[in-house]
């Protein structure tokens, strides 16, 4: 049997007033609803404004048929995380040296300077800029182009996006983009290597995309383009076209990205934003999309 939740509610708004509910009943989805969660939701689902104080008052749950569809916390917005996570002694790139991070003042330390009871930690992380997944901006490659700091906030967030499926396959090239509404967007490439990260078989033979494939994508004029491999350029040798090709036309390139696969095909929005950081052209991100507006 379905559950749903009985409740009252006393909401103050910061301009005054409030308003009361009682023995209000929703559906939900599973068998429980935290007091914020159902908070959060009335408020959204009710349209209020200036919102303050919101009490939940006597709760519980019943087995009751749903009388529509039980409550969404994502509030028809699902975050879904594109980024590994970066830890001391990662290897991202065989050749550069893993980050250290550690501590500059310890908690034990910190009782020292604030008062008794209060600890704090304060880190320390010594990294080269191309660990996890980063961003790779026109400086990278090009003495003139724009580093981190010159690159607008738009370049790096709100950007439509497109997954291009590509599993399966190392060499990556123009007929995977082709017959795609790619013009403007954020052009994601699910490799599916993903799945080798922290592992010595994610640095060779991995996929990657060709020149050909660089200069279509330039053509279209997409915004972005990333991929979930090794690197977006053939690393057996010493040229990297790709690269070449999309940052010398201002195209941002997102390289060692996760969980493409969970993304649908197209109607969601990615986002990726560095430090805004003079003399550098490269960074890690927390890179993620918004699925569903």
């Amino acid at each position: 049997m379905s559950k749903r939740v009985i409740f009252d509610f006393d909401i103050s708004f910061t301009n005054g007033g409030g308003i009361q509910g009682q023995e209000f009943r929703l559906d939900i989805g599973g068998e429980s609803i935290s007091d914020q969660d159902l908070a959060d939701y009335i408020v959204w689902d009710m349209r209020l404004l200036m919102v303050g104080k919101v009490k939940i008052i006597n709760k519980r749950y019943i087995a009751e048929e749903h009388k529509r569809s039980p409550i969404s916390l994502a509030q028809g917005e699902e975050l879904i995380d594109l980024s590994h996570t970066v830890f001391d002694g990662l290897v991202t790139y065989k050749g550069l040296p893993a980050p250290v991070i550690c501590d500059y003042l310890t908690r034990e330390q910190s009782k020292e300077i604030y008062d008794k009871g209060a600890t704090v930690q304060i880190g320390r992380i010594d990294m080269v800029a191309n660990t996890g997944t980063y961003i790779d901006c026109p400086f990278h490659f090009f003495e003139e182009g724009m580093d981190l700091s010159e690159v607008p906030l738009t370049a790096f967030t709100g950007l439509d996006g497109i997954t291009i499926e590509a599993r399966g396959v190392m060499e990556i090239g123009v007929d995977f983009f082709k017959n795609k509404e790619i013009r403007n967007k954020a052009v994601l490439v699910h490799s599916g290597w993903a799945t080798n990260w922290n592992t010595e078989a994610y640095f060779t033979d991995h996929p990657y995309l060709t020149k050909e494939a660089a200069e279509y994508l330039r053509e279209c004029s997409v915004k972005l383009v990333g991929i979930d491999s090794h690197n977006i350029d053939d690393t057996r040798g010493k040229t990297r076209p790709v690269h070449y090709t999309l940052l010398g036309a201002d195209i941002l390139i997102v390289e060692h990205m996760c969980n493409l696969d969970m993304l649908p095909a197209a109607g969601y929005t990615f986002h990726a934003v560095p430090p805004k950081i003079k003399g550098m052209g490269t960074f890690p991100v927390r890179a993620y999309a918004k699925v569903g507006r």
